[in-house]
């Protein structure tokens, strides 16, 4: 596949674990993506080829410059690396953007919209909410950000600038656990909380009425923040489809079988105006089947949970292990994660305009 050749053009402290970094493409060509994507690195370390995907904190319709924001990690030798590494002219190779964390914003469009991150969590909704603001006048959002204190909040000042610029439109909460400022007071987001929060900023028009846009939640953090939020939603009667997730940590869990036939299945592949053909049997995934023969189909998690390796199924029968971030209208459209699917029939494949 075709790889990103980007350098860093500059560094920019966010907080004592975060920086930014903005990058350019080496040949000086301009980065097409999406509010709420993702940039997938790969990094070489310790002699190795390791893959990394880092959201983007920038917006195409609000900032000059692309930049990711990277935050250390416990026992997160990668981030480490990059945080202690890089500096203006550091090179590195990039996945094309991706990722189905993203907003189709209209202008004419009045709803509201909450967002809910805890620490890091803020980077791909800092990009989605300066799409928004820009592009939907009419809609509203209120953002619930977790941080421990006042020194952990990444962008604090950037968002404090869309309070004063955007009064109308944007409604931020903070809740610190740890407030360095005696008074402030100590909230953690948990359930009962989320609950009042939801309630007393929903506006009264937007409560689930059929003749008006749902209101919609856009949320990243910890996996144990989203299980939180997504609970708590789903309890209060919002759908599972008003509810939107970006998963930074992927847990290593054993897949659950398939009834899958283990014979031989022929896949016809489509990437990059090249026909791929080939074998795979249960219990190998497409993308592993693919890369096995030296295919460099783009990949990042291998989890089912960031959407890089998404194809569309022609014909033929996927079964997936997991899936985290299609949607039912994505699968009703024949989209499936290679990462996680099987083939059990036939099928073919097609990579790209999705």
């Amino acid at each position: 596949m075709d790889f990103l050749e980007l350098i860093v053009k500059e560094v920019v402290p966010e907080t004592k674990e975060a920086k930014s970094y903005v990058l350019e493409q080496v040949n000086g060509n301009p980065i097409t993506y999406e509010a709420g994507q993702f940039l997938t690195l790969l990094i070489e370390f310790n002699g190795h080829e390791v893959r990394r995907s880092y959201s983007m904190g920038s917006s195409p319709g609000t900032d000059d410059r692309l930049f990711i924001t990277v935050k250390r990690k416990e026992n997160g030798e990668i981030s480490r690396h990059i945080l202690e590494h890089w500096q203006p002219g550091t090179k590195v190779l990039a996945v094309p953007p991706s990722g189905r964390f993203t907003i189709e914003t209209d202008p004419a469009e009045q709803r509201h919209l909450f967002f809910l991150a805890a620490g890091s969590g803020i980077v791909p909704v800092f990009s989605l909410i300066k799409s928004v603001l820009v592009s939907e006048p009419k809609t509203h959002i209120t953002m619930l950000y977790q941080n421990h204190d006042e020194t952990t909040i990444i962008y604090h000042r950037e968002l404090q600038l869309l309070e004063e610029q955007y009064p109308q439109q944007f409604t931020r909460i903070d809740l610190l656990s740890h407030p360095l400022l005696h008074e402030l007071p100590s909230r953690r987001l948990n359930n009962g909380l989320l609950e009042q929060l939801v309630g007393y900023h929903e506006p009264k028009p937007f409560r689930h009425h059929q003749n008006r846009p749902p209101t919609l939640f856009y949320t990243c953090g910890p996996p144990a923040f989203m299980r939180m939020v997504q609970f708590t939603l789903r309890v209060m009667g919002y759908e599972e489809d008003q509810i939107f997730k970006e998963h930074f940590t992927i847990p290593v869990l054993p897949p659950p079988a398939l009834v899958i036939d283990p014979g031989p299945k022929k896949v016809l592949l489509k990437y990059q105006g090249k026909d791929y053909e080939f074998d795979v049997s249960y219990p190998t995934s497409i993308l592993q089947a693919a890369l096995n023969l030296q295919i460099e189909l783009p990949y990042s998690c291998k989890a089912g949970r960031c959407a890089t390796c998404t194809a569309r199924c022609v014909s033929g029968e996927v079964k997936m292990t997991n899936n985290e971030v299609l949607t039912d209208k994505d699968t009703g459209k024949g989209l499936i994660l290679t990462c996680v699917g099987y083939a059990a029939t036939d099928v073919q494949l097609e990579f790209g305009g999705l």
